[in-house]
């Protein structure tokens, strides 16, 4: 494995931490918005979101959409470029929060999601402009195993 790889995956693994304790401070304290909620009639741009999907929510090299709610989800308020650049940025930012809270991923990860999971990958994805995710193709480099939201090891 390459350094580049190796720092891609770190700073992946350190996104979901930080998304998930984002995330999980938002709910609990019912700040976090429906996105979809947030757009009104005239469909303004959305800004930057960070979502972080487990392997199991979409199918590797497919268009389609992720299945269900991200693991983790974290909204920036200021819009950016609607485009490629935009998008790259939006990564960058994703993985700033993440990178922050890469030590506590297994907990943050697990105490976020509604079931059960083994050996599975999480992946971030984004939206940018658009209602729509965005695979980033980052995932993380280890697997997590949750049973009743507490990690264990795989």
């Amino acid at each position: 494995m390459n350094v580049s790889r190796k720092k891609v995956e770190l700073y992946l693994i350190l996104m979901i931490i930080a998304l998930c304790t984002l995330y999980s401070c938002a709910e609990h304290n019912s700040t976090v918005t429906n996105i979809k909620s947030s757009i009104n009639t005239k469909e303004q741009p959305i800004g930057c979101t960070c979502g972080v999907f487990l392997s199991g929510q979409f199918k590797k090299g497919s268009k389609e959409q992720p299945k269900g709610y991200a693991a983790l989800l974290h909204e920036y308020p200021n819009p950016l470029p609607c485009n490629i650049a935009g998008n790259k940025l939006c990564i960058n930012k994703c993985l700033e929060v993440i990178v922050k809270h890469l030590p506590n991923s297994p907990t943050i990860l697990c105490a976020s999601i509604d079931r059960n999971c083994h050996k599975e990958r999480a992946h971030l994805f984004i939206k940018n402009c658009k209602d729509e995710w965005i695979n980033a193709n980052l995932s993380a480099g280890r697997e997590y195993c949750c049973k009743d939201g507490t990690p264990y090891k795989c």
